[in-house]
């Protein structure tokens, strides 16, 4: 498992508001994708406290970084912010990389040369 790396972190709290306010929502049962169109891919990953303890919220925020790392090759650039919804602490790590996949296959957001497998 290798880290995502800084250089594609959404960073501070303001780059996060403003994606929430000028983005693009996909809800899915266990996540919920916020997509802003920019011209570099920056990510970010939110876990409310309603979702569990502080080791079930880092468990879900690693696998989702997983799972994004995973995809990322095939992605257009743009600001994404993946929020947890408090079904995906009892789902199954599969389940929450299929669910990551197919909301960026609704929103459309693979490029058309790869990904969209």
């Amino acid at each position: 498992m290798y880290r995502l790396g800084r250089r594609y972190s959404l960073g501070r709290n303001r780059q996060y508001a403003y994606v929430y306010r000028r983005g693009k929502s996909f809800p899915g049962h266990r996540m919920v994708l916020i997509y802003l169109k920019a011209r570099e891919l920056k990510v970010g990953f939110s876990v409310s406290s309603k979702v569990g303890n502080a080791v079930t919220r880092n468990r879900l925020r690693r696998r989702m970084k997983e799972d994004f790392r995973l995809l990322r090759p095939g992605l257009r650039p743009g600001k994404y912010i993946f929020v947890a919804r408090t079904a995906a602490a009892a789902a199954e790590p599969a389940a929450m990389g299929r669910e990551m996949h197919a909301l960026l296959k609704r929103a459309g957001l693979f490029e058309l040369s790869g990904g969209d497998s």
